[in-house]
C-alpha cells in the first residue's frame, strides 16, 4: 500500500514538472479520456494529476512538521460546506455573476496556472492563491474540499463508478485511522463502500489502515451514501 503511495506522488511530480516546464497545457486536453475513466473507477484527476492538488499537499506536508495536530473539519460543518464549491460551479456555468463582474481573477484553479505560466500574475491572483497555500498549512487540501469547480465534474461522474474503496466491517477493528487520513473530509470508517462526490481515489485511507483486509480497492456491490454524504451523514 506504501507503493501505491510513492506510486500517486511520482505521478504528481511528474505533472508538476510539466506545468513548471510549460508543457502541461499540451497534455492537458487528453484529460478527456478522465472523465469516463471517473464514470468507472472514480476521480483519479484530483488526487494523482492535479497540480494545484499536489502543491497543496506538499505545504499541508510543511505543515505537519511544525503543527502537532492539524484542523480536522468538524462533520457538522463539513456536511454543509461541502456543498460551496457545487453552488461555485453552478455560478460558474450560468454566468450570471460575470454579467456584472470577470470573477477570472479570483478562480484560484485557474490562477493558479496563470500564475505558474506567468500569463497573468495579477496581485488578486496571488491573493487568492496563497490565502489557499497558507490554509493547506492547517487544513487538508482546503480548495479542493470547497472551492474547486474542476473537481465538480469528476466528482459527480465517479457516482456511477464500478469500482471504488471497499470496507470489510469483519476485519475493521474502528480505529477510525482511514478517517483522520482522508484529505476529502470522507468518514469512510462508516461506509461499507465509498460511493461520495469527493472522494479522489487517492487512497490515502488504504495506506493508513493497520489492518489487512479491512480496506480494499474493487468491484462495487451495494449503493452506499448518497451524492454528496456518506452513510453517517444521512
Amino acid at each position: 500500500r506504501q507503493r501505491l503511495q510513492w506510486l500517486r506522488k511520482a505521478v504528481q511530480a511528474a505533472f508538476l514538472l510539466l506545468l513548471i516546464g510549460g508543457l502541461y497545457s499540451i497534455v492537458r486536453p487528453a484529460f478527456i479520456v478522465l472523465l469516463p475513466l471517473a464514470f468507472l473507477a472514480g476521480n483519479f484527476f484530483c488526487g494523482w494529476l492535479c497540480p494545484f492538488g499536489t502543491v497543496q499537499e506538499l505545504v499541508g506536508k510543511i505543515g505537519s512538521l511544525v503543527i502537532k495536530k492539524k484542523f480536522k473539519m468538524p462533520s457538522a460543518l463539513q456536511r454543509y460546506l461541502q456543498y460551496s464549491r457545487y453552488i461555485l460551479a453552478v455560478i460558474v456555468l450560468s454566468h450570471i455573476a460575470q454579467s456584472f463582474v470577470d470573477l477570472s481573477a479570483i478562480n484560484a484553479y485557474k490562477s493558479f496556472f496563470r500564475v505558474a505560466a506567468g500569463t497573468a500574475a495579477q496581485t488578486a491572483a496571488l491573493a487568492i492563491m496563497g490565502s489557499f497555500l497558507v490554509a493547506a498549512l492547517f487544513f487538508d487540501r482546503p480548495f479542493c474540499n470547497y472551492c474547486c469547480t474542476e473537481g465538480v465534474r469528476y466528482g459527480v461522474l465517479s457516482l456511477g463508478r464500478l469500482a471504488t474503496i471497499k470496507r470489510n466491517p469483519e476485519a475493521c477493528v474502528g480505529c477510525r485511522q482511514c478517517d483522520k487520513a482522508c484529505p476529502m473530509n470522507i468518514t469512510v470508517s462508516n461506509c461499507s463502500q465509498v460511493r461520495h462526490a469527493q472522494c479522489i481515489n487517492c487512497f490515502q485511507c488504504l495506506s493508513a489502515c493497520p489492518k489487512a483486509g479491512a480496506l480494499q480497492y474493487g468491484k462495487i456491490s451495494v449503493s452506499c451514501g448518497k451524492i454528496l454524504r456518506t452513510k453517517t451523514d444521512s
